[in-house]
Parts: C-alpha cells; sequence; structure tokens
C-alpha cells in the first residue's frame, strides 16, 4: 500500500514537472509568439490559454494585445514613466505652420498590434523595437501634417477634431510595414501653444475679440430688452383695451339679462292677474250656478213635499208627526162638564182635534 501511494506521488510531480516545464501560459492581455530551433517563427499567433513548449527547442515571446499610447507631451525626454503599459512618452512637437508661426503641440497617438500579425512583428525582427518605428513614423507624419495647420484652425476646436481625424488613415498607411495600426479616434490634439511673444499677442487679440462680441451681446442684450419692454406695453395696452371691450360687453349683456329678466316677470304676473281673474270669475259662475240649483233643489223638495203631503197617505203621516209631537202637559178634565164628552169623549172628537183642516 504503502509503495502504491509513492508510486502514486511520484506520478504526480513528474506531471506537474513536466507541466511546468513543458507548457506555457499566454495570459488574457498578451498575444504569444512561439520560435522553433528547427522550423523559425510559427505562422500563428498564441492566443490565451497553455500551450505546450518543449524546453530548449521553443521559445514564447509575449506581445502586448492591450492598447499602446504614444504621448507627445512638454516637459519629458521619451522616458517610460513607471506602471505605463505599452506607453511611450516623448518631446512635444514643435512646428512652423502655413501661417508662418512657430508651434508647440501636445497630442496622443493610440495604436494596436494588427490582429493575427504579431507573428510578423517577431519573424522580421522588430520585437522590442517596434515602439520605436513608431515613433520616428509618427514623429515625421504629424509634423508633416499639422504644418498644414493655419490661425484659424488651431483657434476652431472643430476644426482641428477634423485635422486629427484626417490623420489616422494615412499614418496607418505608413505605419502597416511595422504591423500595427491606429483605430477610430486614436489621434487625439491636446494642447496647441504659440510662442511667448505671440501667444501674448494672440492672447490680446481674442480678449479684443472677445470684448467686441461682448459690447455686441450687451447691444443685443439692450436692443431686445428694449423690444421687450416696447412688446410689453404694447401687450399691456391690448390687454387693457381687450378688458374695457369685455368689460363693456359684460355690462351690456347684464343691462340686456336685467331688462328680459323684469319683461318676464311683467309676462308672469300679466299672466298670473289674468288666469286668477278668469278662475275668480269661473269660480263665481260655478258657485253662483250651483247656489241657483240648491235652490231650485230646496224649492222642488218644498214643492215635492208639499205634494207629498196633500195626499191621504201624506196627510196620515202627518197626523201621525203631529201625534208625536203632540204634549198635552198638566191638563185636568171634569167629568161632569158637560163639554168633556162632547170634546173628548168619542174617537170623532180627537180625529177633528188633530186632522182639523185637512180635509180628511
Amino acid at each position: 500500500m504503502k509503495r502504491a501511494i509513492q508510486i502514486v506521488s511520484a506520478v504526480i510531480l513528474l506531471g506537474w514537472l513536466f507541466l511546468a516545464f513543458s507548457t506555457t501560459y499566454v495570459e488574457p492581455d498578451e498575444i504569444g509568439v512561439r520560435r522553433s530551433v528547427l522550423g523559425g517563427v510559427e505562422a500563428e499567433d498564441m492566443l490565451q490559454g497553455h500551450h505546450v513548449e518543449l524546453p530548449l527547442f521553443h521559445t514564447t515571446y509575449r506581445l502586448p494585445r492591450s492598447l499602446h499610447y504614444l504621448e507627445f507631451a512638454e516637459g519629458t525626454d521619451g522616458a517610460v514613466p513607471p506602471g505605463t503599459v505599452g506607453g511611450t512618452r516623448a518631446p512635444a512637437l514643435e512646428l512652423r505652420t502655413s501661417g508662418d508661426n512657430i508651434i508647440t503641440v501636445e497630442a496622443t497617438v493610440v495604436y494596436e498590434i494588427v490582429e493575427g500579425e504579431a507573428y510578423r512583428i517577431i519573424e522580421e525582427g522588430f520585437g522590442s523595437s517596434y515602439p520605436d518605428k513608431v515613433y520616428s513614423v509618427s514623429r515625421g507624419f504629424l509634423l508633416e501634417h499639422l504644418g498644414a495647420l493655419t490661425n484659424q484652425d488651431i483657434q476652431n476646436p472643430d476644426q482641428r477634431e477634423k485635422i486629427a481625424a484626417a490623420a489616422i488613415e494615412p499614418l496607418n498607411g505608413k505605419l502597416a510595414q511595422y504591423h500595427v495600426r491606429v483605430p477610430d479616434y486614436g489621434v487625439v490634439l491636446r494642447r496647441i501653444r504659440f510662442q511667448e511673444a505671440y501667444e501674448e499677442r494672440l492672447q490680446a487679440k481674442q480678449l479684443y475679440s472677445v470684448q467686441a462680441q461682448l459690447d455686441k451681446a450687451k447691444q443685443e442684450e439692450s436692443a431686445a430688452k428694449q423690444e421687450t419692454e416696447t412688446q410689453q406695453k404694447s401687450i399691456d395696452k391690448d390687454v387693457r383695451i381687450k378688458s374695457e371691450e369685455w368689460q363693456q360687453r359684460i355690462e351690456t349683456a347684464q343691462a340686456g339679462t336685467t331688462v328680459r329678466i323684469a319683461e318676464i316677470e311683467a309676462e308672469a304676473l300679466t299672466y298670473d292677474k289674468g288666469k286668477r281673474a278668469e278662475a275668480n270669475a269661473r269660480c263665481a259662475e260655478l258657485r253662483a250656478e250651483g247656489d241657483l240649483a240648491e235652490t231650485k233643489a230646496e224649492a222642488l223638495g218644498e214643492r215635492l213635499k208639499a205634494e207629498a203631503l196633500s195626499t191621504p197617505a201624506g196627510r196620515t203621516y202627518s197626523a201621525i208627526i203631529a201625534a208625536r209631537n203632540f204634549k198635552l202637559g198638566d191638563v185636568r178634565l171634569n167629568s161632569r162638564d158637560p163639554r168633556f164628552l162632547r170634546e173628548f169623549a168619542s174617537m170623532s172628537a180627537w180625529r177633528e182635534m188633530f186632522l182639523a183642516g185637512s180635509g180628511r
């Protein structure tokens, strides 16, 4: 068992040593180029990852995949600042323009290795010198290209950007021999400075120009302010006139409305009085008709009552009513009185008493 563990450990150690000494790893920000003793430089760039490398037979070169920065700036001596990857700093460009003025230009050129052509840099012997080649070509080209600048171009930011953009294509044509290229917007003109004496005159000229523009702006402001005040007065006048017109319209409308309301109230009052008079007259007429009908009814009732009472049955009914209403009170009769028998001793006497004058 111990023997087996030792064998496995030895195999693992040999495998690790083989990978350590027989492979190389290309980082994500690198481009690998392999050279062999017999075959020379392989015509293919090595991408990120582990690659087999036989000791003493293969040699791997690493070139930066990231962007390179070539800076032309004042106060530099061409040294690469510490920590700068793929960067080169060089003195600012000093040249004479088409306007016969000497200017100092600070610029930056951004470039990168053309994809798939890194192996050619090693193959043609530019592995360590291609940044110097780029610097030499870029400097000569920019001195020539920027020499066509005029004073107006220098002072116009948009024109400076156009000139920088126009430099990319011809510069790429010159850098193609070193297998590098400048991407879009890869040429940046950061600062352009004239000689001190001319700079002072230029600043004074610009100051005068700015002052003239400021005076013009103030004049325009004054004119605009005056125009604004005039328009404001005109607007206020129009508003006042319109307000008076609308106030008059409102008053006219109110007067018309008041008159119309009075007319409607008068019409309503007339209508009310007329309808009330008609109603009162109709009421009086109907009341008179009712009284007449009532009077006729009473007269008819009395006549019918008189006719009913004149019949034998009516006379009998009258006698019954008279008998019901008859009260003798306290009557004392003397039976010895000769008139008693004559007046109260027979039915004929009583009938004569109650039915006297009824025609029997």
